[in-house]
């Protein structure tokens, strides 16, 4: 997604926008454990509604 198109209040996700990055989007996310794995799928159903 672009910048400033997710809503992400608890700010999980690393803005990339202005860095060199592999992948798609103005946006990552490192996954360390499943802590908060239901608001950081939550981020990613939002992502793909948006682009469909």
């Amino acid at each position: 997604m672009k910048k400033g198109e997710l809503d992400d209040p608890e700010e999980r996700m690393r803005d990339v926008s202005e860095t060199g990055h592999w992948g798609n989007g103005d946006y990552e996310i490192f996954i360390k454990d499943d802590e908060h794995i239901e608001y950081i799928m939550g981020l990613i159903k939002q992502s793909y509604e948006k682009n469909k």
